[in-house]
């Protein structure tokens, strides 16, 4: 399996999985156009695409779903409440799929389960994507690490985390003050700190690979994500993790695999 962020933050934020010759989108936060001339920079076919898998009805996350599914013929995939919220069911699309939380959908080679996760949004979903013995946890936009999502996350060896604001930047910044408490909240986004917390607590021991994402232009800077989590690694001894961080413009290609002889325990998903 491997995977390529296509884009992150709040410019839209789409991440392409593929295993066995079998693509799915993570999100379609860009418009129609720009989102399959990236796909085309990437060397896919949008026709490809199977299916889209929304993580909740934000324009950043959802904006261009509907019209790339109706030119490409990619399924829609989220919760009942990212349907509704979203006004697909007003759209011509190729069609919608309700991933109900912690039941896995099959497409081709992947299974996809959606795990819950706090945000001011309509039933939103972080997801874990698995393929030929290896998984990805994808989530972004959400307030705090819930149980649920921590337990989600604990067997997958890459995780995928929006790492998007610094504290002090975003109390000192221009937005308005009910925009900072919304960032802030519990059903807000995550800072730097939060990541570090998670990592430092709550890293699932197979885990080789995190990809900070969502990292906020006007309230957050790439080194002071990168910093904080990789303190926060050096001291919980996880020096073989591979740190990447992620952009407006996305990524290379980068390889999800198991690593030798990492343990697994049960999972144990709960809906937090």
């Amino acid at each position: 399996m491997r995977l390529r962020v296509l884009g992150s933050g709040s410019s839209g934020n789409a991440t392409l999985v593929e295993s066995a010759g079998v693509r799915v989108l993570v999100d379609a936060g860009l418009g129609c156009r720009e989102l399959s001339e990236r796909l085309d920079a990437a060397g896919v076919d949008p026709a490809s695409i199977a299916v889209i898998f929304l993580s909740h009805e934000h324009q950043d996350h959802a904006r261009g779903a509907a019209a790339f599914s109706r030119k490409w013929g990619a399924r829609i995939c989220g919760s009942r409440g990212t349907y509704a919220a979203a006004g697909l069911g007003a759209e011509d699309t190729a069609g919608y799929d309700v991933l109900e939380p912690g039941m896995p959908r099959a497409v081709g080679a992947l299974s996809v389960r959606g795990v819950p996760v706090p945000h001011d949004a309509i039933g939103p979903l972080a997801f874990v994507i698995e393929a030929d013995g290896c998984s990805l946890g994808h989530g972004t936009d959400f307030g705090h690490v819930s149980r649920g999502l921590a337990d989600g996350f604990q067997d997958c060896d890459a995780v995928l985390i929006e790492s998007n604001y610094d504290p002090a930047m975003l109390r000192e910044g221009p937005y308005p003050w009910p925009v900072k408490e919304r960032i802030l909240g519990s059903r807000g986004h995550l800072s730097n700190d939060d990541v570090a917390r998670y990592l430092l607590r709550d890293l699932g021991a197979p885990c080789r690979m995190v990809l900070l994402a969502h990292i906020s232009q006007n309230n957050n800077h790439p080194e002071l994500a990168r910093m904080a989590a990789e303190t926060a690694l050096r001291r919980r001894g996880r020096t073989e993790v591979r740190l990447e961080l992620t952009g407006a413009d996305g990524t290379d290609w980068m390889d999800v695999a198991p690593a030798a002889g990492a343990s697994r325990g049960p999972q144990q998903l709960r809906l937090w």
